[in-house]
């Protein structure tokens, strides 16, 4: 029994982390009007910052709501803090930032997406409605949809064996990867190349984009630099990120020409990886893949970085196959009110619904 105690500690572990770069204030105003439909309002006590912003659709069934900042391109509900290390995780600080958001936001519902199901703070956030609500337990207060879990590498160990959450290459793909890169440097002169030795970011990033445009992203137009708008955001963010240490760009580079590319953010002991891109003529040699491993096996041997978060979907293709961690993530439907109890659930229904009409669509026309 205590073995198996010590193994569930171990396990949660790696996986209780509640950092988020994308609360970092250069994000947050860059996202208004762009990620968000409306102005952004921010809460802040100790080290947890809960920006959000009202929200106003046909899912709201006519009662007042809030959102925290968490979408597709920042893929995260952690809402603490600390670059600078002189925080703590508290409950009385996650706490009194709650408080301060009800006051504020005047809300009965905050949407809370890709919240980190094993972090302290979800077991810190049912104590504060039980209080709040009058309940005598947290049975059923927090609806939740979208559950999902994400890759995730524990910078601590390297073995291959999923239950420490390191790297999880099978044999074969290890095999695989390392014959690609030989192949590769038969070719030329085979580099990676990082901003944090020093590579220029304007040559980084445009690199970047070039290298990202190359491949089906631009086919499907989600590339950075498809997008004229997406192009600028990037830029202003990822220049004044990088010029406080919480972004970094990491290039394969052959014969001085980039064949892949990652651009990640920095905050508190992780590291999150935002954006990969590759050159689709070298795809047979998996530069995507290379350079997520390159950047591990750095992340393993800094003892600044603790874990990689992959911000990737689940199921995904790449992450998936080389890193055994996993984080559980959902969608959460919070009761800031005895009045929001109800209207929490028939959100939760509303958008079940509505997830399992798109599911469908895509279905009908072949896209799943």
């Amino acid at each position: 029994m205590l073995q198996q105690t010590r193994f569930i500690q171990k396990i949660a572990s790696l996986t209780d982390q509640f950092d988020n770069p994308f609360v970092d204030d250069t994000f947050m105003r860059a996202s208004e009007g762009f990620f968000t439909a409306s102005a952004l309002d921010c809460v802040q006590s100790g080290g947890y910052r809960l920006p959000f912003e009202h929200v106003r659709n046909a899912s709201s069934l006519g009662v007042p709501i809030v959102r925290f900042l968490a979408h597709g391109s920042s893929p995260i509900g952690g809402a603490f803090f600390n670059p600078d290390g002189v925080h703590v995780r508290e409950e009385a600080a996650f706490h009194a930032a709650l408080d301060q958001l009800t006051a504020e936001a005047r809300a009965d519902v905050l949407l809370w997406p890709f919240f980190p199901l094993e972090a302290r703070e979800y077991g810190w956030l049912e104590k504060w409605l039980v209080t709040r609500l009058g309940r005598s337990d947290a049975s059923d207060v927090i609806p939740m949809a979208r559950r999902h879990k994400r890759a995730y590498l524990n910078c601590a160990s390297d073995n291959v064996a999923a239950e420490d959450g390191g790297m999880s290459l099978s044999r074969n793909k290890r095999k695989t990867t390392g014959r690609q890169w030989r192949r590769l440097s038969d070719l030329g002169k085979l580099e990676v190349l990082s901003t944090q030795d020093g590579l220029d970011y304007g040559e980084a990033i445009e690199s970047f984009l070039h290298v990202e445009a190359s491949g089906w992203k631009a086919s499907k137009g989600t590339a950075l630099a498809v997008d004229e708008r997406l192009n600028a955001f990037v830029h202003k963010v990822f220049s004044e990120m990088m010029a406080k240490d919480r972004a970094r760009i990491d290039l394969l580079s052959l014969d001085g020409r980039c064949i892949g590319g990652l651009v990640s953010f920095r905050v508190g002991r992780g590291l999150f990886t935002w954006k990969t891109g590759m050159d689709d003529v070298y795809k047979r040699y998996s530069p995507g893949v290379q350079i997520l491993l390159e950047a591990s096996r750095q992340a393993i041997a800094d003892p600044g970085i603790d874990y990689i978060d992959s911000l990737a979907d689940s199921g995904h293709p790449i992450a998936e196959h080389i890193w055994a961690g996993r984080r559980s993530m959902a969608l959460l439907f919070v009761p800031l009110n005895r009045r929001g109890t109800l209207a929490a659930r028939g959100l939760r229904t509303a958008y079940v619904a509505r997830d399992s009409a798109r599911y469908w669509a895509k279905r009908a026309l072949g896209r799943v």
